[in-house]
Order: C-alpha cells, then sequence, then structure tokens
C-alpha cells in the first residue's frame, strides 16, 4: 500500500492507524486500539449520566446534553468505520485503480490538482479543529493565570473541562480527573478527524474524476485538426473505443459517489441531529455565561467548532453537485455535433445521465450543500430561541 504513504493520503492513513481504523492494520493491533478507544469513550460516557444521576435538574441536563451528543457522534463515526469496514477498504482499492485509468498529461494533472486541494483541506480542517482543542483543554487553568495577572486575596479555584461525576473531591484530584478527560477529548477529537478528512479525501478524488471526465469530453473533437479524417474507419474506430473508455470511468466515478454516499449517509443523519442539539446549547450556555469571559470563550469555542464541522459536511455535498453535473456542459461544449452518429448517440446518454448530479445524504432524507448549511444554522438558532424563551 505504498500509494497512501504519498503526502496525498499520509494524513489519513497515520490518523486512522492511531485509532485502529485503518484498512490493511494488523488484526491484533486493531482489535487493541479499538478496545482502548470504545473503553475511554465508555468511561467518560458513565460520568455524564452519574452527574444526571446525582444531581438531576433541568441545568444539569442542559449543561451536559452538548458532551453527551458529542460522545455520540464520535461514537457513531467510530462504529461507521467497523460497520463499513469493507466499503472503506473498497473505495481505497479504487483510488489505486483509478490512477492508473489516465492517459494524458493534462488529465493526470487535473487528479494531482484534486488531490492537492484535499490534503490542503485535510491540513487546515485538521489544524483548526486541533486548536480549539487545545485552546478547550487549557481553560481550566485560566484562574491560575489570572491569579498571575489579577491576584485576589484567594487563589482561584481549578475547574475541570466539564461538570462530571467521579464519585470523589474534584478539587483534591483535580489533575487525575483532567487528565482522564484529556485523554478522552484527545482521542475523541481524532476519531472525529479522521472520519472527517476521509471524506474530504474520497469527495476531493471524486470530484477529480468529474473534471477529467468533463475534460476528456470536452476536448474529444477538437484534437483532429481535420474532421473528415473521422470519415476513415479506423480513426472512426479509435474514437469510439476511446468514447467507451470514457464512458467506463463516468461510471465508475458514479460508482465510486454511490459507494460513499452508502457508507457515510446514515451516520451522517446522527451528526446532523447532534449538531442541530449541540449548536443551539452552546448558544444558550454562551448567554448564560456571557459576563464570565472564561466560560464564555469555552462554549464559544465549542460553537464555532461545531460550525466548521457542520460546514464540513455541507461543503464535500455541494461539490458533488456541482462537479457531477457539470460534465453535462462540459460535454455539450465539446464537439458532439461533428461526430459520427454512433458516438453522437453514446456523448447524448453520458449528458442524459449527469443532469441528475450525485447527492451526498443524511440517511437519504437531507441533501447536504450550501443551502443546507444555511438551513442548519438558522434552526439551530431557532431552537435556540425557544429554549430561551422557555428556560
Amino acid at each position: 500500500m505504498e500509494v497512501f504513504e504519498h503526502p496525498y493520503y499520509r494524513l489519513n492513513r497515520r490518523l486512522l492507524l492511531l485509532v485502529g481504523q485503518w484498512p490493511y492494520q494488523d488484526k491484533f493491533d486493531r482489535v487493541f486500539r479499538m478496545c482502548f478507544v470504545i473503553s475511554l469513550l465508555i468511561s467518560f460516557g458513565v460520568t455524564q449520566i452519574s452527574l444526571l444521576y446525582t444531581n438531576g435538574n433541568v441545568d444539569t441536563l442542559i449543561e451536559i446534553i452538548p458532551p453527551i451528543t458529542s460522545l455520540i457522534t464520535i461514537t457513531s463515526k467510530y462504529s461507521m468505520f467497523y460497520i463499513s469496514r469493507n466499503n472503506i477498504k473498497n473505495l481505497f482499492e479504487r483510488i489505486i485503480k483509478h490512477w492508473k485509468l489516465w492517459e494524458s498529461k493534462e488529465e493526470i494533472d487535473i487528479m494531482r490538482e484534486y488531490s492537492e486541494e484535499g490534503q490542503l483541506l485535510t491540513f487546515l480542517y485538521t489544524s483548526y479543529i486541533y486548536s480549539c482543542m487545545t485552546l478547550f483543554l487549557l481553560m481550566p487553568f485560566f484562574p491560575c493565570i489570572m491569579d498571575v495577572i489579577v491576584p485576589l486575596n484567594d487563589s482561584r479555584p481549578l475547574r475541570p473541562i466539564f461538570k462530571s461525576e467521579y464519585f470523589i473531591d474534584e478539587d483534591q484530584h483535580f489533575f487525575p480527573i483532567y487528565f482522564h478527560m484529556s485523554i478522552v477529548i484527545v482521542i475523541g477529537i481524532t476519531v472525529l478527524i479522521s472520519a472527517d478528512i476521509l471524506l474530504l479525501v474520497f469527495n476531493s478524488h471524486v470530484c477529480g474524476i468529474f473534471t477529467a471526465v468533463g475534460f476528456r469530453l470536452e476536448h474529444l473533437l477538437k484534437s483532429q485538426t481535420d474532421l473528415t479524417t473521422l470519415l476513415d474507419h479506423r480513426s472512426r474506430r479509435m474514437c469510439f473505443e476511446h468514447v467507451i473508455r470514457t464512458i467506463e470511468i463516468h461510471k465508475r466515478a458514479l460508482e465510486f459517489a454511490e459507494l460513499i454516499e452508502s457508507s457515510y449517509s446514515f451516520f451522517l443523519l446522527f451528526q446532523v441531529g447532534s449538531s442541530l442539539v449541540c449548536m443551539s446549547l452552546s448558544l444558550y450556555q454562551i448567554l448564560i455565561v456571557l459576563k464570565k469571559s472564561s466560560e464564555a470563550f469555552r462554549y464559544i469555542a465549542f460553537a464555532a467548532a461545531q460550525l466548521v464541522h457542520i460546514f464540513c459536511m455541507c461543503y464535500p455535498g455541494q461539490k458533488i453537485i456541482d462537479y457531477s453535473s457539470d460534465i453535462c456542459i462540459k460535454a455539450y461544449s465539446g464537439l458532439w455535433y461533428e461526430a459520427p452518429i454512433e458516438i453522437h448517440r453514446l456523448i447524448l446518454l453520458v449528458i442524459r445521465r449527469s443532469l441528475q448530479p450525485c447527492y451526498l445524504t443524511a440517511g437519504k432524507a437531507f441533501i447536504f450543500c450550501l443551502e443546507s448549511f444555511s438551513t442548519i444554522v438558522q434552526t439551530s438558532t431557532s431552537y435556540f430561541m425557544v429554549i430561551s424563551s422557555v428556560h
């Protein structure tokens, strides 16, 4: 699998190896890492449920819903890797095969351009989420910093990252509790990032194929200096075979997009629901602790991370729609009408199929696109207003 040592896929490979979800990983190593990750996620869930059991009021419920829903999102994504591991492996193997399909330098350059775009998106997304996570993990030590900058008669108490119930004195055992929460958050965020950036890479790859297919159709006959040469039987045959290969690649791109959809669709439905809840409650909590700068910053960072997370679901969906339907325009822009009748009919079939764009959905009930991103943000804001008015 030396292909995935290339910088285009190196970050994805390393993160998936870390959480035990790389398809080509040693079985014993994968099982060990999976057990470790699952144990950490369960242990954190137990502390949140215990808090609700020992202090079951409305304020506590509102406060633990964001971490619980985030935990559900992370767990669902981790489950997706296990349940859809054959599909994920199939997608990786298809990527290897797709790189061998291209004949011209221009087509290879297109695929490299989109692979570099996927690499850049994964780097930016990973850097942003890990930066937000680092700030979030440093927030409990904000009182210590304030003790130095603006000292009081008494030192400010250290507060845990999340409210939880460990059935021990949190003041005396602050650092063991902080260490446990930090490990859970780091591993959980790594699971989240590894799933999201893998979707970005798959998306950039299939968009590159759609673009290369469009390039082939647009320049199909433009390389012919004299179209009358197509009347020659050998030239007609070569052109016909070239169109057949292009249609076959287009079919593979459609199958790749469908495989992405089937692998991610059901689990993205949980992600949309949890993002709505987390965004709404984070906005409400920001309103409550607005005068407390440290607490407000924590929830602002959490809400901002959720916003970027939602956008990174909708953006790939919009790209698949745009690039899969753009083939129709590219094919129509070529000289298809000058082609012999048998080629003419084949290209018309491609144009007709590309009128139906590919989609990335949440359980077949919600289509991801930029318009959907706006809808999600508006809905979460509406829920925030309702919660504020009721509570």
